[in-house]
């Protein structure tokens, strides 16, 4: 299929022949590459089967890429001298150049010229597309960049090697302009202060070992590490230096990861830093021993200490505290990392981060339970005590405000009752309801007990929806 040929009205010669009113009215307002890209194809339907009539050999000659030759003829398509008919494989059609009614897109307009032409003798060999040229002058007309200050920022990003791409200098610029960065004087301020960032950098880089140029993105780095977690350059350039000392791989990605995880861990100081390293192997060896008591295994213990260990460490907890509570969580069938930072983040919120502390909160927890196992005895109910008998106990003692031996007195009455522990729980409701807070007060009215009803099997006409609407309301029940 060729790349380039006549449209069936369009007459075929030897020669290239170009029309007068194209070098009159369209070749003045046309970016250069894009005349040069015309007249090629041009010369190319008048041979179209020429194995050079194809869009490689157009993007080598001219020395752009594909793209910007699709570009150019998409600039002529819409003028009306050519039709692109595909792109995938390319073929382009030249039309007979009509001027009736035409608009003409001028790229050199009047206010634009001096800057078309300081531009491209920036760029040099690499030509700029017209859909390049509309996008800087959207910076200059839409967003009121001024034609200096987009000339200044082109010439920093050529001059710093940065890169010869007209795409590269538009993101530049786009991004300084979203930032405020629009008056020649504003851009000549920015690049001081990004010369300033090119010094910290070099002197960073020279500690890395490296000599190679620096990038954008290393300014992003340092941006980032200075200015959104607030490290300043001897942390960095301390913590870059015990990367190289460890023979760790130096570059900007992993002293990326250092620093981070050194600031979500709150460690920014160089000697919290160096604390931290210097208690490394502790914290290995509590991770080993945590990992031990409620079996699990990792062979990279790092991302562990700094989302557990760490943070254990430094709530207070000591290393057999750790150790002790990691055991008993296991036995309480709680064998996960974060299941055991549940517990201990709890523990924590009562103040109980010592071994010492601890035992002393099991010891008042069995205490605790060894007098509600009282109750359940006298009830003649012969299991451990478990959640729900000790939130009936808290009820009883808290919230209703009786003593122990009322508790005591209305179990003896419910023993050998049916469902003791109910009906103790009826005894006590009555008496709170009543007023009876004391045990002499309940031995005078203990003669009018609640009565046992036998369970009798309700049947209801009530609706599927009535149903519905009631398990509803109940979900907004606190318990």
């Amino acid at each position: 299929m060729s790349f380039c040929k006549f449209s069936p009205g369009q007459r075929k010669n030897k020669t290239t022949v170009i029309d007068n009113t194209f070098i009159t009215r369209y070749l003045p307002y046309a970016p250069d590459v894009c005349v040069k890209v015309y007249i090629l194809g041009l010369s190319k339907c008048n041979s179209y089967e020429d194995e050079e009539n194809n869009i490689t050999y157009f993007a080598k000659l001219l020395n752009v890429t594909e793209d910007d030759i699709i570009s150019c003829f998409k600039y002529w398509e819409s003028l009306g001298l050519v039709q692109v008919l595909t792109t995938d494989p390319t073929e382009v059609r030249y039309l007979p150049i009509d001027t009736a009614g035409t608009i003409i897109k001028k790229f050199k307009e009047n206010e634009f010229t001096d800057f078309n032409i300081q531009a491209q003798e920036l760029f040099g060999k690499r030509h700029i597309m017209p859909n390049e040229f509309e996008r800087f002058y959207d910076l200059i007309k839409g967003k009121h960049m001024e034609q200096n200050a987009l000339i200044t920022i082109i010439k920093y990003c050529v001059d710093r090697g940065f890169s010869t791409q007209p795409s590269y200098a538009l993101a530049v610029a786009t991004d300084w302009a979203r930032n405020g960065i629009l008056t020649l004087a504003q851009v000549e301020a920015h690049i001081e202060e990004l010369g300033l960032v090119d010094d910290s950098l070099t002197q960073l880089l020279s500690v890395m070992g490296s000599t190679r140029k620096i990038t954008l993105e290393d300014k992003t780095y340092l941006n980032k590490w200075k200015n959104s977690f607030g490290y300043d350059l001897q942390t960095i350039i301390y913590v870059a230096k015990m990367q190289k000392n460890k023979k760790m791989r130096n570059n900007m990605q992993t002293l990326d990861n250092a620093l981070t995880r050194y600031f979500e861990n709150r460690l920014m100081s160089i000697k919290e830093i160096e604390g931290y390293e210097q208690n490394k192997e502790q914290l290995i060896s509590i991770a080993i021993n945590v990992n031990k008591q409620i079996g699990l295994y990792y062979e990279d213990l790092s991302k562990e200490i700094d989302t557990y260990i760490l943070p254990w460490v430094n709530m207070g907890y000591d290393a057999d505290t750790l150790v002790l509570v990691a055991d008993n969580c296991f036995k309480s069938s709680i064998r996960t990392l974060e299941g055991l930072n549940s517990i201990l983040n709890k523990l924590h919120k009562l103040g109980i981060v010592t071994t010492k502390a601890y035992n002393q909160y099991i010891s008042d927890n069995l205490a605790h339970d060894a007098v509600i196992k009282e109750v359940l005895t006298t009830l003649s109910i012969d299991r451990n005590v478990i959640k729900a008998d000790r939130d009936y106990y808290a009820v009883w003692t808290e919230n209703w405000g009786f003593t122990h031996d009322v508790i005591m007195y209305a179990a003896s009455l419910s023993a050998g009752r049916n469902n003791a522990l109910s009906y103790l729980n009826k005894i006590l409701s009555n008496w709170n309801e009543s007023g009876v807070k004391t045990l002499d007060k309940a031995k005078i009215t203990s003669s009018n007990l609640p009565k046992e009803e036998p369970t009798k099997l309700i049947h209801n006409n009530y609706t599927k929806e009535q149903i519905s609407s009631l398990i509803s309301n109940l979900d907004e029940v606190e318990v």
